[in-house]
Order: structure tokens, then C-alpha cells, then sequence
């Protein structure tokens, strides 16, 4: 399950990061923009884990899903709590760092600078409804839940 994992959010997360800029300003560059690590720990950015779907639809949605291995096209990636917390730790570094509203973690990592939000379910099934890039250890967590749109 870690690789397909991988397959599906590597490509989607490193395309955003590139992309992010001239989605939010409506205009496409010319070139790619690379920006530095110190860029992206002063401007923070996440995305829905359902693309052109608003975070908070994806964790409502996410509430009955079934287990990524059963589910349709466009959704979040939904597996075993235990299964998901393996893969954010080993395949991204990424440690649980708090609880937010209505189910929601916030994992990270200071050493790939990435974030995940995670709907933790009752029925030890967790599922990915955001991430993004940019955050660091002290970070306030607050500020990663509001650039999903969850706001805490």
C-alpha cells in the first residue's frame, strides 16, 4: 500500500508545488518557479487532498469511505489508522504534532518540510485530506490547518 501511496500523492504534490503559485493568481508562468526551503517555510502551502475540492468537503466525504483499496477515482486515500501513520512516518518523515476540530491531525516534518492533515476516524480508518509544503518544528499548527481551510 506504501508504494501506491507514494505513486498517487508524490507526482500530484510535487505538480502543485510547481503550480500553486499561478493557480492562486489565475495565471500561468512561463517557467517553473523553484523556490527555496527558507521561501517555503515563510509562506506555507497546502491543497485539498481532492483536487478542486474544498478540504472540508474531502474530510465530510471522507467520513464513510471505504479503504483506498475499494474505493472510486476522485478520492481521498483512506486506509488503516495504523497503515497510514506508518506511511507518513517512514515514506515522509512526518510525526502526529496535533489534534485539530472535528477529527482532524496535523502530522509534519522539520526535515522534509511537508504537512498532512489527517481525518482520523472512530473505526481506526484514517484518510488524507490535505497537505502541503513548508513547515517546520514550533511551527503553530493553527496556521496549517487554516491554509487547508479547516482553520484548527
Amino acid at each position: 500500500m506504501t508504494k501506491t501511496l507514494l505513486t498517487r500523492l508524490v507526482p500530484a504534490v510535487l505538480a502543485l508545488a510547481v503550480a500553486a503559485p499561478a493557480l492562486m493568481t489565475g495565471a500561468a508562468p512561463a517557467m517553473a518557479t523553484t523556490m527555496s526551503r527558507e521561501q517555503n517555510l515563510a509562506n506555507p502551502r497546502g491543497w485539498s487532498a481532492v483536487a478542486g475540492m474544498d478540504p472540508r468537503e474531502v474530510r465530510e466525504m471522507a467520513r464513510t469511505l471505504p479503504l483506498s483499496d475499494d474505493a472510486g477515482g476522485d478520492q481521498p486515500w483512506c486506509d488503516r489508522k495504523a497503515e497510514v501513520e506508518s506511511t507518513l512516518s517512514h515514506d515522509f518523515g512526518e510525526e502526529r504534532v496535533a489534534a485539530g476540530h472535528e477529527g482532524t491531525a496535523l502530522w509534519g516534518s522539520a526535515l522534509m518540510g511537508t504537512w498532512t492533515v489527517v481525518l482520523e476516524r472512530p473505526d481506526a480508518t484514517s484518510c488524507v485530506i490535505a497537505s502541503g509544503i513548508g513547515f517546520s518544528d514550533g511551527a503553530n499548527p493553527g496556521v496549517f490547518f487554516t491554509k487547508a481551510g479547516l482553520n484548527g
